[in-house]
């Protein structure tokens, strides 16, 4: 299942989460007062002010032709908040992928009708630290281990991500780092992108590239982007003694997404005094042009993910005080002269996420031991796992999510992983 490294997972036992309420209580012996004469007179006053209210908004524009209308505004600048409203129950249709036959499945991620994971040569054995790399096909209901991908490091592999024609995964040591690896499902060769030392990079794939952040010494991080099919790996942008969190690059099917001091192409030397943020989108066509978008100012801006114009991204460094923001690349926001474009006004998904995604149309994300679906077009909020369930995402691709049932615990049971599919 899903694993911090470096961190102990901890047991979390099977409990009945119980909402509480509270009530207003009126007691009827707090004031002894003789309201008859102030009831009679209240009653006269309530029918004078609805005769008068019944002529106002019905009477007059029913002969004036008009139409009785609400309307909304808001405050430029300000945040709307995300609102759950009434749809579908989602917590009825997840479903159980209990024929993976596995008891490991760490880092599970899925694409199409295919989820990847790692997991133990072993098929019962129940181990944090992986061996092998293995494959679910959803319609087939088969799982089965890649023969060719082979564990190098002691600390095992995690975090692998799939398409048509490539895997690609890390292979981390105990201590010193690891590698970024790579595996050519049609020729069946795995093969090492690149080593590192420091922490352990975030990799994304899309088509032939691989994308992540990766710190090549003390104050110097470096952003790669690497052609699977010639194998050449290009430095995109170099961060040199920042004023804010590093964050993670995103790239999906059309385009890269990360996050660079503002004016920081200004800056000869790559090093940018700036502490404020800006995104950066780069298609993966047109020549790859980078097209810097900016948000409100004083919008802190972390790990944004991309999907066409639909922008998601936290306002802190992951605290239980920071928040999950949706916004899009106004489309006809662009300038003439130096092509910059805006975000529109945030919105507040959730307060507190403990991971996110994003798929066709929606934000997945963990939220105190369950997984909601954030919709972009209405905004109405969801849960896929029901009241009694602990839940974890996973990772989710189209319309399907992946999560972990963790109601049984994370450490010493078999990881149980369910699958629903948005209609």
């Amino acid at each position: 299942m899903f694993r911090y490294s470096g961190g102990r997972a901890r047991s979390i036992k099977r409990g009945r989460r119980i909402g509480r309420r509270r009530g207003l209580r009126l007691g009827s012996g707090l004031y002894s007062v003789n309201f008859e004469a102030i009831l009679k007179i209240g009653g006269l006053v309530l029918v004078a002010a609805g005769l008068v209210c019944l002529a106002i908004f019905v009477v007059v524009p029913l002969f004036s032709g008009g139409n009785p209308s609400s309307v909304v505004t808001q405050s430029a600048g300000t945040e709307e908040t995300a609102t759950p409203t009434p749809s579908v129950d989602l917590t009825q249709i997840a479903e159980e992928l209990s024929s993976i036959g596995r008891s490991s499945i760490i880092d599970a991620s899925i694409y199409g009708d295919k989820i990847v994971f790692a997991t133990s040569s072993s098929l019962t054995e129940i181990t944090s630290t992986a061996d092998a790399i293995a494959v679910y096909d959803m319609t087939n209901k088969t799982a089965e281990t890649i023969s060719g991908i082979t564990k190098k490091y002691d600390a095992g592999l995690f975090e692998p991500k799939m398409n048509d024609k490539y895997i690609v995964y890390l292979d981390c040591k105990s201590k010193d780092g690891g590698s970024v690896c790579g595996y050519d499902i049609s020729s069946g060769k795995q093969f090492v992108m690149r080593d590192y030392i420091f922490g352990k990079p975030k990799v994304t794939l899309s088509g032939k590239y691989a994308l992540w952040l990766q710190q090549t010494m003390p104050g110097t991080d470096k952003l790669y982007l690497y052609d699977l099919e010639t194998r050449e790996c290009a430095t995109i942008e170099i961060f040199v003694n920042t004023n804010f969190f590093i964050s993670a690059p995103y790239i999906s099917d059309d385009s890269i997404i990360y996050v660079q001091p503002k004016d920081e192409e200004k800056v000869l030397d790559g090093s940018s005094a700036s502490s404020d943020a800006e995104i950066c989108v780069m298609p993966l066509k047109d020549k790859g042009d980078r097209e810097p978008v900016y948000g409100l100012t004083g919008t802190f801006i972390y790990e944004p993910m991309i999907r066409g114009n639909d922008i998601i991204y936290l306002d802190g460094v992951r605290d239980n005080d920071c928040r999950l923001l949706y916004s899009t690349i106004r489309p006809d926001a662009a300038s003439a002269s130096d092509h910059t474009k805006t975000l529109t006004t945030p919105v507040e998904i959730a307060k507190g996420v403990l991971n996110y995604c994003i798929g066709d149309g929606f934000a997945a994300y963990t939220k105190d031991n369950t997984v909601y679906v954030y919709n972009f077009a209405d905004g109405s909020t969801r849960p896929l796992s029901g009241e009694t369930i602990r839940a974890l995402l996973a990772g989710a691709y189209g319309k399907d999510i992946i999560w972990y049932d963790i109601t049984d615990g994370i450490s010493d049971t078999p990881d149980v992983l369910m699958h629903t599919l948005l209609p």
